[in-house]
């Protein structure tokens, strides 16, 4: 199998062929080829996206898809060309979850959540203000962890505080904060949610955005409604505070 993925990238460099690119590509997406084998050097055109979004879409529900679709995200970053279409190939995947008229327990297992962290962080890369609201909606709307905790992460990168801030804040107080209650540890979904909340804190430290502090000092001055590590990273973004 190597030998045939070797032989694809060859095809590649000599011809650029669409041929080339999908035989490749086909070859790298097989089950049988780890994702390590996915050469780092590997650069891929716009062309071959709609077959990777095609693939992903097939994976959707099948055994053994989460690999697959981890693939798929990565070879969606590879994509090289410049105007490039794969930051909206890789918002569907970003948003596949929230934007799935599927609403039972089971949503979370349609997509890798691993595959949609990569996704987020690809996005990220753009350095594109306009996904912001993206990144925002995940923090509201999902319900698997890791995403969300992504999104919070890449949002300092994207860098406009007019448009993160009060968002975040609101968030803070409301679906991740005093107003749900005491804390319990034994509420998976209230500590999954309380990570989340730790993440949002660590950007609003990073923003530096001295209209976080409210919400900052209303964490700290309610530890029984936090983790302790969400409440230390709320002490933290706080002195972080450029007044």
């Amino acid at each position: 199998m190597r030998g045939k993925i070797a032989y694809g990238i060859v095809l590649l460099a000599l011809y650029g062929s669409a041929l080339a690119q999908m035989e490749l590509v086909g070859s790298l997406l097989s089950p049988n080829v780890p994702i390590s084998a996915v050469p780092k050097e590997l650069k891929l055109p716009d062309p071959v996206l709609p077959y990777l979004q095609e693939e992903f879409n097939k994976s959707i529900g099948k055994d053994g898809a989460y690999d697959t679709q981890f693939k798929i995200v990565l070879l969606m970053t590879r994509v090289t060309n410049v105007p490039t279409k794969k930051y909206e190939y890789l918002e569907r995947v970003v948003l596949w979850e929230v934007n799935s008229p599927q609403k039972t327990a089971q949503k979370l297992f349609v997509v890798s959540p691993d595959a949609r962290v990569l996704a987020i962080q690809g996005l990220a890369a753009s350095s594109n203000k306009a996904y912001i609201p993206t990144m925002l909606r995940i923090i509201e709307r999902d319900t698997a962890t890791k995403p969300r905790i992504a999104a919070a992460q890449v949002l300092p990168a994207l860098g406009d505080r007019e448009l993160i801030v009060p968002k975040l804040v609101e968030l803070l107080r409301t679906k991740y904060g005093v107003a749900r209650g005491p804390f319990k540890e034994e509420d998976t979904q209230r500590f999954e949610d309380d990570r989340v909340a730790e993440a949002i804190i660590t950007s609003l430290g990073e923003l530096g955005d001295p209209r976080a502090f409210p919400a900052l000092l209303q964490v700290v001055m309610s530890p029984d409604s936090h983790r302790d590590d969400t409440v230390k990273a709320a002490w933290n973004a706080m002195q972080k505070l450029q007044w």
